[in-house]
């Protein structure tokens, strides 16, 4: 069984918060930018970090994600007590641009190999058997380290020509706050936007029942609700907490009740990748539990 592991135990001392990998880019924590580009190439993720980082441990398991624990002592320390893990993809968590191609070609490595950004690592590595000692690189082109404060305003300007890809996610674990009507059909299917901490649909709501009714999984962009603004349908003033409390008690607002913004942008507008049909009836979904 082949793992995609998610390095995020670091101090975060260039960054200035251990906690970066909760950072949104375009909306979406890197944690789980990164885990979307691991998770098509995988059979499990896993996140390591450390017994300190209660709020990463937090959102790795609100995402059905397995928790392991290292020492946080960097990159290659970490790396060091994760081996007993292989066959897997090793990646930090501060990738927020990585894309399942930059995985897949990392995969064709018959030993161990290194990604490497303008001839630089940028702590991403396919461990194919215990084997260290034998080892390639590969070349990536480039592909953005968030280390510090200025990387991460860096990636914030490149978000409307970079894309967001999705989690693939069961819908049943997924919390409607709007009633749904009746789904058209779908040829492809463009990701949900679900609050990122909750489980809680956003938009998409069609989308979530159409899934529901084929029994195949659905496309997710788990965004930070800090990162969006909200309307009722009206162009009124909507409250978050108005929004999670309707799904949490189970009670819809209506359809179409809200619109959910970034950055002045309606969220269906952003550049979300979308998935076909087949792609998700093949899939292996991860399950939403909110704690």
């Amino acid at each position: 069984m082949r793992l995609g592991v998610i390095l995020a135990g670091g101090r975060g001392s260039r960054f200035g918060d251990p906690l970066k990998c909760l950072r949104p880019v375009c909306g979406v924590p890197m944690l789980l930018r990164v885990a979307a580009a691991l998770q098509p190439h995988v059979d499990e993720l896993v996140v390591a970090t450390t017994r300190r980082h209660g709020p990463i441990v937090w959102l790795a398991e609100t995402w059905g994600m397995r928790v392991v624990y290292t020492e946080g002592a960097g990159y290659e320390a970490d790396f060091k007590q994760l081996v007993d893990l292989a066959p897997a993809v090793i990646a930090s968590c501060d990738l927020p641009f990585l894309e399942p191609q930059h995985v897949e070609r990392l995969l064709r490595g018959r030993v161990m190999t290194t990604a490497l950004s303008n001839g630089e690592p940028v702590g991403l590595t396919w461990l194919p058997n215990r084997d260290t000692d034998k080892w390639e690189a590969v070349e990536l082109g480039p592909l953005l380290n968030v280390n510090s404060r200025s990387d991460w305003a860096e990636a914030e300007g490149l978000c409307g020509g970079r894309p967001t890809y999705p989690l693939v996610v069961d819908p049943s674990t997924l919390l409607p706050h709007e009633d749904s009507g009746e789904p058209p059909e779908y040829a492809d299917i463009r990701p949900i936007v679900v609050e990122a901490w909750t489980c809680v649909v956003l938009d998409g709501h069609h989308r979530l029942e159409f899934a529901k009714r084929r029994g195949i999984p659905i496309p997710v962009v788990p965004m930070a609700y800090s990162a969006l603004d909200v309307y009722m349908g009206d162009g009124s003033a909507a409250s978050r907490l108005e929004v999670l409390s309707a799904a949490a008690k189970g009670k819809p607002l209506g359809l179409r009740a809200t619109r959910h913004y970034y950055k002045g942008l309606h969220v269906s507008q952003l550049n979300h990748v979308v998935l076909s049909l087949q792609s998700l009836a093949s899939a292996k979904p991860l399950r939403c539990n909110p704690l």
